[in-house]
């Protein structure tokens, strides 16, 4: 039942607005390659280019997040000081900090950085993630310390301990967090809706929102929008990334 409304939303791009509006309702499209919604997406916007600038967004916070996520990881489980689990409590407790709650204050910050209209703009409170942080930490903590204590025995510095010991152990995690790092950013709306001005900025949750109106919804328009832009997500769960996740 839940790949319904995928179906659903995938059937209802092949319909004119006078089929959707049919009633009885029917499921079923008269033309099943009726494909006239997905040229008229691109025609009225430039949809590629909102995808690519998600692309470049989604992509920046995932790999960012992965290298400074798995460093501050390693560093919280080598390094040890008073307070250090409280401090890990501390920065596992920003999660529960609401986004909507230090909006004005760093929409200032990119203000005045000069980055509004950016794609650092749009990625700037993306590059370090707190759930990045908790899930590396969580994934070195379960690495037997014989094997850290074998490599340093054979010499190995701190830092090829990480490159060469930890990173190789902690590859599923690594892989789960670019995937979900990549669709939180993809399917982000509500940064880019306040500091995204220009419609070449646009990421493709704002190229969404300009196929509705206050008076009429084109909905054979907006179901072919969406199915293009959620063709990225459900490569996350395809049997190739799945396999790519393992491999790693």
């Amino acid at each position: 039942m839940i790949f319904f409304p995928f179906f659903w939303m995938a059937v209802t791009s092949l319909k004119t607005a006078p089929e959707i509006q049919r009633v009885p309702l029917q499921i079923a499209p008269d033309h099943w390659g009726n494909l006239s919604n997905y040229f008229e997406v691109f025609k009225r916007a430039p949809f590629l280019r909102f995808m690519l600038n998600s692309a470049i967004v989604a992509s920046i916070a995932a790999v960012s997040s992965l290298v400074v996520s798995s460093l501050a990881g390693f560093w919280l489980r080598q390094v040890s000081f008073p307070g250090r689990d409280a401090f890990f409590l501390a920065i596992v407790a920003i999660l529960m900090v609401p986004f909507q709650s230090i909006v004005v204050p760093l929409y200032t910050w990119v203000n005045r950085l000069g980055l509004i209209d950016t794609y650092m703009g749009i990625v700037a409170p993306d590059l370090v993630s707190v759930f990045g942080v908790f899930l590396m930490r969580q994934a070195i903590e379960m690495i037997p310390n014989d094997y850290i204590d074998a490599a340093r025995i054979d010499g190995c510095s701190e830092l090829r301990i990480f490159f060469q010991v930890i990173l190789p152990s902690v590859k599923p995690a690594m892989a789960t967090l670019l995937i979900i790092k990549f669709m939180w950013n993809w399917n982000e709306l509500f940064w880019p809706l306040i500091v995204i001005n220009s419609a070449t900025m646009k990421v493709v949750t704002l190229g969404l929102v300009g196929f509705t109106n206050m008076y009429f919804i084109e909905y054979n328009l907006l179901t072919a929008a969406v199915v293009i832009s959620i063709l990225p997500s459900c490569s996350s769960f395809s049997p190739c990334s799945a396999g790519w996740s393992r491999a790693w």
